[in-house]
């Protein structure tokens, strides 16, 4: 890594909303306790900083509304379980009935999202506290945690109504660099050294990060009544580079075709590092765009003109020496890479703002608002989750398993003053998923650790109590700025930070070091055991997601048949039946994932999933290339038609398989597909051949996983 590639990371991580906002939170935390301490409010300083921390936990990208209703309800219900829970500590039996109606009722927040998710965990974090704590004046105590919580949302919402389009923008820009992530792994499909097994495997987690990228700047776009005004230019903006970088990511995954067809009758003329090389250089200037807007400086001219120019000549002469069929395809495919390298450029005047706007594809507006996962909270959507089968209700249930136990160990084993921390580890390692959960145990343990160590090391070289609360701040920045992205970072951080401070508050003493070890590895026990109470393991539910992946493939191939049957299609319809596709798939990925974590992974057939979502993301490639092409109409046959009948007719078998069915060879499929005597020659017709043939691969896999029950 060079220097200039350094400082542009460092910039970057500069100039991110992780590390400003956590440099604000830091602020918001230290300027009132430090005032209180100056004027002699210790016990008031203490307890507002802790509200202001805690509330700030809360605290997560959205729009203004987002923020606002946030900040009312963290505010409230703060104010409401402080209260609480400063008047029942004192009685041991009370204190664990209200911890667990408090686990099972903010843990059941998970049913409205993330943030109201976020919202109930911290409110049990603050019960936690105030039972470690034990203040004396319960409603004092309560009052100043409210002060501190006000106080952080007033810096909060300011800072939103100044910049309101700060959360949006890194949005965007992430979302810009993942696709380019994506482009650039592409170029391995056209490497011979590299099995495509391989390179199907390493662009199936992109897929889904670009999914969330783009689901993320859908959240944040669609949703803001400000971006969302016809008169704000900036908001419009915005929505043009989202709309331009997502039909962009559409038509990188149509620069497909059969690769190993491909590297055979290529690998000796030099096509392949063409290719490869022209994906490579158009990844790169997609991802210099998207770092030069995430910064807000002006974009760096191409720099790569000489060497486009040079390879597109030798691409040419390649062109020119192949046989016709050949010829189509390099033509094609050379085609679909400068249709990908003008949208780049355009996407660069845009991010510049020197583009004009765009008329909408069909002469009509799209309705926005149905591109939206996101639905208003109400009560109905709790109503739902009070029943056993719910896997919300489930965790709650769990979660406060798991921390009445923990509170009746910290009373009758001798843990220390400070055993409420295996409760705060319960509460923050504990989520709905297995896998979650164990992946978080393992980072804390890991944080813990490196941050115990780095802790002692500190503290055995270091003995000025100046420079020790300032390396302190250091930490807490660093814990602020990982807290959302990265969890073992943000622990590392914050337990070399708590050792600190306690390390000066308690006269330099250094047992309770001891105490936070033990403490955290109890809690990491309590919570990784507690997995097993009232489980809901992902596998239960991938035989759901396999269908619903084959279902978006075929909504996705149904319209394609009603465009080259003739019938008029709606662009605003195809956009959705796409994005449902792209969701689904990722959705499907995660949920993987997830299972393999699982103990009972065997349950789920590796090889064939991986197999299954390969041929997932080469239908939807197929059929997205095809859906691209503008004369398609023309050009299609009626043995086109029938391909992409039978392939339907393939996927819906997929879909409604509950029996074991006759499976006939792939390869009978594909010699049947298109009768010699009426198959055109050319890249379309293997565009539909292949359509077929991953229809009826999809067909037998499908069924064989959703026969294991998985």
């Amino acid at each position: 890594m060079n220097w200039l590639s350094v400082k542009k990371n460092i910039a970057y991580f500069l100039s991110s909303e992780f590390f400003t906002d956590a440099l604000r939170t830091v602020i918001s935390i230290l300027l009132p306790v430090w005032i209180l301490f100056e004027v002699g409010s210790a016990q008031m300083a203490i307890a507002v900083g802790i509200g202001t921390l805690l509330t700030s936990l809360t605290d997560s990208s959205g729009t203004y509304d987002d923020k606002r209703t946030i900040s009312w309800v963290s505010v409230i219900l703060f104010f409401i379980v402080a209260l609480t829970t400063s008047f029942c500590w004192p009685y041991p039996w009370l204190m664990g009935a209200v911890l667990f109606i408090f686990c099972v009722s903010f843990s059941m927040l998970t049913a409205l999202g993330n943030r109201f998710s976020m919202v109930g965990t911290t409110a049990i974090a603050l019960c936690v506290f105030i039972s470690g704590l034990r203040p004396e004046d319960g409603f004092q105590f309560s009052a100043y945690i409210l002060v501190g919580g006000v106080f952080y949302y007033v810096v909060s919402l300011l800072q939103a109504w100044l910049w309101p389009f700060r959360s949006l923008r890194q949005a965007v820009a992430e979302c810009i660099m993942a696709t380019a992530s994506y482009m650039k792994a592409r170029t391995a499909f056209y490497d011979h050294n590299i099995p495509l097994d391989e390179c199907y495997h390493n662009i199936i987690p992109l897929h889904t990060l670009v999914s969330e990228r783009q689901e993320n700047v859908r959240d944040l776009l669609l949703r803001d009544r400000l971006a969302m005004r016809p008169d704000n230019s900036k908001g419009q903006q915005m929505l043009r580079i989202a709309m331009q970088v997502i039909d962009l990511y559409e038509h990188i995954t149509t620069v497909h075709f059969d690769y190993q067809h491909f590297r055979q009758a290529f690998g000796v003329t030099g096509a392949l590092e063409i290719v490869s090389r022209l994906i490579e250089i158009m990844s790169i200037e997609l991802e210099q765009a998207g770092h030069a807007f995430y910064l807000n400086k002006p974009l760096v001219q191409d720099q790569h003109t000489k060497e486009v120019a040079y390879l597109e000549s030798r691409l040419n002469y390649v062109i020119q020496h192949e046989d016709v069929s050949n010829q189509l395809l390099l033509t094609e495919l050379h085609r679909n890479i400068k249709d990908i390298s003008g949208r780049i450029t355009q996407l660069r005047a845009m991010l510049a703002g020197s583009s004009q706007r765009q008329e909408v594809e069909g002469g009509e507006p799209p309705v926005y608002q149905d591109f939206l996962t996101y639905r208003p909270q109400s009560i109905d959507q709790l109503k739902l989750h009070f029943n056993l089968r719910s896997p919300i209700l489930r965790f709650a249930l769990r979660l406060a398993v798991a921390c009445v136990f923990a509170f009746c160990l910290g009373r009758i084993l001798p843990l220390g003053k400070y055993s409420y921390w295996i409760m705060l580890t319960v509460v923050v390692i504990m989520k709905p998923a297995y896998s979650i959960t164990r992946q978080r145990n393992k980072q804390r343990l890991i944080g813990t650790l490196i941050g115990v160590g780095m802790g002692l090391l500190l503290l055995a070289l270091i003995h000025n109590t100046v420079v020790l609360l300032v390396i302190a701040l250091v930490f807490l920045l660093g814990f602020f700025t990982f807290a959302r992205s990265r969890y073992a970072l943000s622990v590392m951080f914050i337990t070399p930070m708590v050792m600190l401070c306690l390390h000066i508050y308690s006269g330099r003493q250094t047992l309770f070091i001891l105490e936070r070890v033990y403490d955290t590895l109890i809690g990491c026990g309590i919570a990784l055991a507690a997995s097993y109470l009232f489980p809901v393991w992902e596998h239960w539910g991938i035989t759901n997601y396999i269908r619903e992946v084959i279902r978006a493939n075929y909504a996705y191939l149904e319209n394609l048949q009603q465009r080259i049957s003739g019938k008029r299609t709606d662009h605003h319809t195809y956009k959705l039946i796409r994005k449902n596709v792209y969701t689904k798939l990722a959705d499907l990925s995660a949920a993987f994932q997830r299972a393999m974590l699982e103990p009972d992974r065997t349950r789920v057939s590796v090889e064939d999933m991986q197999r299954f979502q390969a041929l997932n993301h080469q239908l939807y490639g197929t059929v997205a290339s095809l859906s691209s092409n503008g004369d398609l109409d023309q050009q299609v046959q009626p043995a086109h038609l029938r391909s992409v009948n039978d392939a339907l007719s393939r996927l819906k078998l997929g879909i409604d398989a509950e029996y074991p069915l006759v499976i006939v060879p792939v390869e009978g499929h594909l010699t049947d597909a298109v009768p010699a005597n009426e198959a055109p020659q050319g890249n379309l017709t293997q565009q539909f051949n292949s359509i077929l043939a991953t229809a009826t691969q999809l067909e037998e896999l499908s069924v064989r996983l959703q026969m294991l029950k998985v």
